[in-house]
């Protein structure tokens, strides 16, 4: 029953608000929602979130309609991409210029993938495979990925049994744009944090200026911050009368955030967040 009622999540969620040290983070428990569940048109099953400093935008996939969609920081579509050759995109991270990382979680495979200004359309046909033999096809493989541009290595996450982060160094070659020798480490500093703190994982991004990592978790509905040691530095709570909700977020799955530290987020089906420090609410 305690389970049921995410018991757990709500008793480390209290905690850390009042045990987390000070740092140079994002100080989630000051955040309120500015943006909360906008409809996404008529898309369905929006999945990964990512932000393209560059251009400004987000980009989120649907997995059920093998899409990219570029939006605004409102939430507003700006941009359709059809994406030929997969079913199942859960992720997806900028890395630079026109270079993109998506997941597919049934086939367990990454894709670097360019999309270029105005494009429409493109194929996994013409993408870099990256796949994995730790796991044969299922629902229950990558989940959310995130480009950290300070070491050059993608953040992966699998969702569960077992759940882990790890990290993939040599996919993107930042000046010629070529697939180099791939390596792959399981970053074990957060393993006891996700034993205990988190159910399940459904997206991460990590955050330039200060170096943590956020994890998002659907089942939780939870948003936790950590440093680079695996050290839980604060969360914001996706439930009803928390960070000025009205409802609860009702299935979190992908997550993002820009220079500003305004914090994005995607629910399935097709629900926009936006979270913002309270110093900059208007």
């Amino acid at each position: 029953m305690l389970y049921m009622m995410k018991t757990e999540a709500l008793a480390w969620h209290v905690w850390h608000q009042l045990h987390s040290p000070h740092h140079s983070g994002l100080d989630l428990a000051h955040y309120k929602v500015a943006i909360e569940a906008k409809p996404l048109a008529q898309y369905q099953n929006t999945s990964g979130l990512t932000f393209n400093h560059e251009t400004g935008t987000l980009f989120t996939v649907l997995n059920d309609m093998s899409m990219i969609v570029e939006l605004s920081r409102d939430g507003t579509p700006l941009r359709e991409i059809k994406v030929h050759g997969t079913d199942d995109l859960e992720g997806i991270a900028h890395v630079e210029q026109d270079y993109y990382v998506v997941a597919d979680e049934r086939e367990n495979k990454l894709w670097l993938l360019q999309i270029k200004p105005g494009a429409r359309e493109i194929s996994i046909d013409d993408a870099s495979l990256l796949r994995f033999g730790m796991h044969e096809r299922g629902n229950k493989n990558f989940e959310g990925v995130s480009w950290d541009s300070v070491h050059h290595r993608l953040i992966v996450v699998k969702e569960r049994d077992p759940k882990y982060v790890i990290a993939v160094s040599g996919l993107y070659d930042p000046e010629h744009k070529k697939q180099n020798t791939i390596e792959v480490e399981r970053l074990k500093q957060f393993d006891g944090a996700l034993k205990w703190a988190l159910r399940d994982l459904s997206s991460v991004t990590y955050h330039e200026q200060s170096g943590h990592l956020f994890l998002l978790s659907d089942e939780s509905k939870l948003l936790k911050q950590f440093n680079e040691s695996g050290q839980t530095m604060g969360s914001l709570a996706l439930w009803k009368g928390f960070h000025g909700l009205h409802q609860s977020v009702p299935q979190a799955e992908g997550v993002s955030i820009d220079g500003e530290g305004n914090v994005y987020i995607v629910s399935e089906p097709n629900l926009f967040y936006v979270f913002k420090p309270q110093t900059n609410m208007l």
